[in-house]
């Protein structure tokens, strides 16, 4: 049970295909005793008795669900590789969670401003990029660096009290500039000041998604699906190029919308305040920061993004809800074959603000 693996769940998978065999000897028997008919139908419960299976399996990731469903006609050894691939998310969020306190992304925190260097992994390297990519096309508006602003608004959550503006100010200053090292053989970094905190919010779920089902992938899993607290990446469902259906949650109503998205062999991520807001002096202050201004974002607006990369699509989705309509036209410029949708919740009334090849 410590991989996160539903035992029960499991069995009973198993108890299903038992019977499923069972039933196709059934069939087999009696058809038998007819002619040509008969045979050709044979072979049609024969093709329907391979058919693949669904297997889902989940565990708890990031402070989210986090979900596997892997499609396949034998599961054989599967268990094996899903609890390899939980074993890999447990490695991630051990780098990249500022929850943990002994997590690589905590240790560096704390050694801001010391000059110190931290040695850093592959993976950690590859986020850390993204997110500054992310940096220079938003122009600011996501900030990888903005961890010390993520915990006074974190911790005003939680007193409801709205954090020092002076503060937020001063953050907002400090982390605009220059804010990490890399050591000479590129192993290591180092912040260079306090105000610098790292804070991979924004990009993490959707990052972790795309390497766990890589991952599975080359364990000869190839029809998978990775949802990491609503960040999902997935291929296909099948050898026939079966598409997935994924249903859009409308802004601050937790309603589906009535038309779903078919995806395969690609991401899908929304950001918006559905769930994580707090209300202070009868205000709404959303999860989601400006890190130009150091202030949460208070309108009700919603986006999801459609594209190859499980960590650029969580990551474009929030930028959505941050920036102005005209800089996002400036962002997806960058990017082929992408799809995004903004919604925006006016007094009850939900509007489309901005659609680009969703609807």
């Amino acid at each position: 049970m410590g991989n996160g693996i539903n035992v029960d769940n499991r069995d009973h998978t198993l108890i299903c295909r038992t019977k499923l065999r069972k039933k196709c000897r059934k069939f087999w028997i009696m058809l038998k005793k007819f002619t040509l008919i008969g045979l050709l139908l044979n072979f049609t419960v024969l093709i329907l008795c391979a058919q693949a299976q669904k297997f889902t399996f989940e565990t708890g990731k990031m402070g989210s669900p986090f979900r596997i469903v892997v499609s396949t006609q034998d599961s054989t050894g599967l268990a094996k590789k899903i609890k390899k691939a939980f074993a890999l998310a447990e490695d991630l969020e051990n780098q990249l969670s500022d929850y943990r306190e002994n997590s690589v992304v905590s240790q560096i925190n704390r050694l801001a401003g010391t000059g110190k260097y931290f040695p850093i992994s592959s993976d950690f390297k590859s986020i850390l990029l993204e997110s500054i990519s992310a940096q220079k096309m938003t122009g600011g508006s996501l900030n990888v660096f903005a961890g010390k602003m993520v915990k006074a608004w974190r911790k005003a959550r939680q007193t409801k009290q709205l954090p020092d503006s002076l503060l937020m100010a001063e953050v907002s200053r400090n982390i605009q500039g220059e804010c990490v090292q890399f050591s000479k053989d590129s192993t290591g970094i180092r912040l260079v000041n306090s105000f610098c905190q790292l804070d991979f919010g924004s990009i993490g779920k959707g990052f972790v998604a795309q390497k766990v089902m890589d991952f599975l992938v080359s364990l000869s899993c190839p029809y998978v699906l990775v949802d990491a607290g609503g960040k999902i990446v997935c291929t296909q469902i099948n050898e026939s190029g079966d598409v997935w259906k994924v249903g859009l949650e409308l802004p601050q109503s937790k309603n589906v919308a009535p038309s779903f998205l078919k995806v395969q062999n690609t991401s899908v991520a929304t950001s918006g305040k559905t769930y994580q807001f707090a209300e202070i002096n009868g205000k709404e202050y959303s999860h989601v920061l400006n890190p130009l201004t150091g202030w949460a974002l208070t309108h009700a607006k919603s986006a999801t993004v459609v594209i190859k990369n499980g960590a650029v699509s969580d990551w474009l989705a929030t930028a959505a809800t941050i920036v102005e309509i005209e800089k996002l036209k400036e962002i997806i410029s960058y990017f082929k074959d992408v799809k995004i949708l903004v919604w925006q919740n006016n007094s009850g009334k939900l509007e489309v603000v901005f659609n680009h090849n969703v609807l």
